[in-house]
């Protein structure tokens, strides 16, 4: 999913672009301590940044505030047992004062970091998130139980 800060492209067609094509598995949410969410949340960035390379892209920044909103974002989605997106709103509060001019969506649920990255570098939408040169910034938040990773991936530039 894709927002412009001026709300030149409407909600629906930003939604598009976060359609999810990973597997959804109905289970609960998983609350970890710090230390053990960092380290994962840390990794995605890493194989972000990764593909980004391997395409001529600058990489992105890890930003923790932000993250922390898609950590909840992530813990929500495994309590209710599916994918969705975060509405335009909850993205700009989320931003909250950081600079920014468009912003990006992937969700995915999946049973490892690396799958989840093929994943969405399998569909051409979540692709486009990936590849954005518009992005320098991305935040992470993960909810994991019993090897299956709920994730929620914020881009923005």
């Amino acid at each position: 999913m894709a927002v412009h800060r001026s709300g030149r492209r409407t909600f629906r067609a930003a939604l598009a672009l976060g359609l999810s094509t990973v597997m959804l598995l109905g289970v609960a949410p998983a609350r970890v301590d710090a230390a053990e969410r960092v380290g994962p949340r840390l990794r995605f960035v890493e194989l972000t940044n990764r593909d980004r390379r391997e395409h001529e892209r600058r990489a992105l920044r890890f930003e923790r505030r932000v993250s922390r909103y898609a950590r909840e974002h992530s813990l929500a989605m495994a309590e209710k047992g599916y994918l969705f997106h975060s509405t335009e709103d909850q993205l700009r509060k989320a931003l909250g004062d950081v600079r920014w001019s468009i912003g990006g969506e992937n969700v995915g649920v999946g049973s490892s970091l690396e799958s989840l990255q093929r994943a969405f570098m399998s569909s051409k939408l979540h692709r486009q998130n990936v590849l954005r040169r518009a992005f320098d910034h991305m935040a992470v938040g993960i909810a994991r139980e019993d090897g299956v990773i709920w994730i929620t991936v914020i881009f923005y530039g």
